[in-house]
């Protein structure tokens, strides 16, 4: 049996205030860090999509822009105007600021997405990754009742949806870039590789 389609949400609508600059738009190896995810995980995906405050920002990548019908109020509401027009059923939603994936640990996700509504990944001391799971568009109504009681965190959804947690302690492979310092390093992380 085929699988499910699925489409990816790279969410590149924050304000980046630790980082002070646009972090998606950032030079990694010759191209931007969101060029980079999107070489990366565009063959795992049948569509992908970015969600921006700002669609001409982005159109250079020759990806649809959707975009945030309520910026500045974090991820939840800038997902929720995603998952709306995303062609899918099964999504997955990523930071712009993950500048290596590790596939088959996102492979691994995917394949429990078709039996949950949100597929998270946990670490052991609770925290989670949310800005790195697959949503599926049923939560849809969920999201709004939350929105509309003023609850703006991802996490909220958890209990009230069907919700698979992936083990994540140990993937060192995963990092976000939100300060200067992490993406100095990162950058340096990469030298050291290449030497």
């Amino acid at each position: 049996m085929a699988r499910e389609p699925v489409a990816a949400i790279i969410l590149a609508g924050g304000r980046s205030r630790r980082m002070q600059r646009e972090k998606a738009l950032l030079p990694v190896c010759g191209r931007t860090l969101i060029e980079a995810l999107v070489e990366q995980v565009r063959p795992c995906f049948e569509a992908l999509l970015v969600s921006a405050g700002d669609r001409g920002k982005f159109a250079f990548l020759g990806l649809p822009v959707v975009e945030d019908e309520t910026p500045g109020q974090g991820p939840l509401p800038a997902i929720l105007t995603a998952l709306r027009a995303s062609p899918c059923r099964l999504n997955f939603v990523m930071a712009c600021d993950i500048p290596r994936v590790d596939i088959g640990f996102l492979q691994r996700m995917l394949a429990l997405a078709p039996r949950n509504e949100i597929v998270v990944p946990r670490y052991g001391d609770g925290k989670f990754e949310p800005l790195f799971a697959a949503y599926a568009r049923d939560i849809v109504p969920a999201v709004e009742r939350q929105l509309a009681a003023g609850d703006l965190r991802i996490s909220s959804l958890f209990s009230a949806c069907r919700t698979a947690f992936v083990p994540m302690d140990g993937q060192r492979w995963f990092r976000n870039l939100n300060t200067l310092e992490e993406y100095h390093a990162y950058l340096k992380s990469r030298k050291d590789e290449d030497a």
